[in-house]
């Protein structure tokens, strides 16, 4: 296995963000700030340390709009697997969306926001972490009709 150096891939201004025990967390920076490269860093980690105890766990990552999910925060999950040398024990899909681990079922949901009705419709549980890219006041509005159902 590959040693990955992640101070080396962070931008210092999110050092902060890696070691908060906070349940939420608002990462502000202009574009080309690497939000979105942290994020996906950061929660492609976490879901393999929950892989490393043998526990099967989800991630949601939501997108102001469905159009641009393949270009943006999929992509992105995408290109950290890279980064951390373990795409290889996911398998993708786009249709649904989903990027799913090989052995242990461990699957990250990419959903759009524009569409609130899709998802209240929408259950998963397990879930360790949500991801909203492009937070304004669309995905605000959204959240109210987001319900996380997760086991203890």
């Amino acid at each position: 296995m590959q040693t990955v150096q992640l101070s080396k891939e962070i931008n210092p201004h999110f050092y902060d963000m890696w070691t908060t025990d906070k349940p939420y967390i608002l990462c502000k920076g202009g574009r080309g700030s690497f939000k979105s490269s942290v994020i996906s860093l950061k929660l492609v980690t976490t879901m393999m340390q929950y892989i490393q105890q043998g526990k099967t766990v989800n991630v949601i990552c939501i997108r102001e709009n469905q159009q641009y999910l393949r270009d943006s925060v999929y992509n992105q999950i995408l290109w950290a697997m890279d980064i951390l040398h373990v795409s290889n024990e996911f398998r993708t899909r786009v249709s649904p969306m989903i990027i799913q681990h090989k052995l242990t079922g461990s699957t990250f949901y990419f959903y759009g926001a524009n569409d609130p009705m899709k998802l209240k419709s929408n259950i998963v549980g397990n879930v360790v972490a949500v991801w909203f890219n492009k937070m304004d006041h669309t995905i605000k509005n959204s959240f109210n009709s987001v319900k996380l159902l997760a086991k203890s």
